[in-house]
């Protein structure tokens, strides 16, 4: 990931699990997802998806709070919670994530507020992978580049991991 991986992937595993044994539903998408799919790629940044109800956003507010995450913008983590605030920092601040963020490392999770899939899709097709007791869900390949293909204006980095995930699929095709 970065510098320091071994720092940075316990402190992602350490997130995770915080996650997962929190109870949330959420999918890993973004750079990481990328990752766990084998693209060899930096990120500081974990992007998941979460299911947008009350109670499972609030399952995401205390296990962020118990690792002592806080957003990187001026609002309180619990505004998080109130879908017509989620909705006012997607159509007047034109925010696509919620960015939480610490103060003793460079990973930092975008809890994204609009994503190109829904939400049951994205769950649904999403690749179960499981280390140790921890198991957890990261984004299909194909929804990895369609959401990929919808950053305005293109990034280097997203076309790389499209070009990336496009050989990968293909190269999972022809061993089949």
């Amino acid at each position: 990931m970065t510098d320091g991986g071994d720092t940075q992937m316990g402190e992602l595993g350490r997130i995770l699990t915080a996650l997962v044994e929190a109870g949330v539903d959420f999918v890993v998408c973004g750079g990481i997802a990328c990752v766990m799919h084998g693209i060899s790629r930096v990120t500081n940044d974990l992007d998941i998806c979460v299911r947008m109800d009350e109670q499972n956003l609030g399952r995401l507010v205390e296990a962020v709070q118990r690792f002592g995450l806080q957003p990187r913008i001026p609002e309180p983590i619990e505004a998080l919670l109130d879908p017509q605030k989620r909705r006012e920092w997607v159509e007047k601040k034109n925010a696509k994530v919620f960015t939480l963020v610490s103060l003793n490392t460079v990973l930092q999770i975008d809890v994204m507020l609009e994503y190109p899939v829904a939400y049951t899709e994205l769950a649904r097709e999403a690749t179960v992978l499981r280390a140790g007791d921890l198991t957890f869900r990261i984004s299909s390949k194909e929804h990895l580049i369609a959401a990929k293909q919808q950053v305005q204006p293109p990034r280097k980095t997203d076309l790389r991991d499209i070009e990336d995930l496009r050989e990968l699929i293909e190269r999972e095709r022809s061993s089949s």
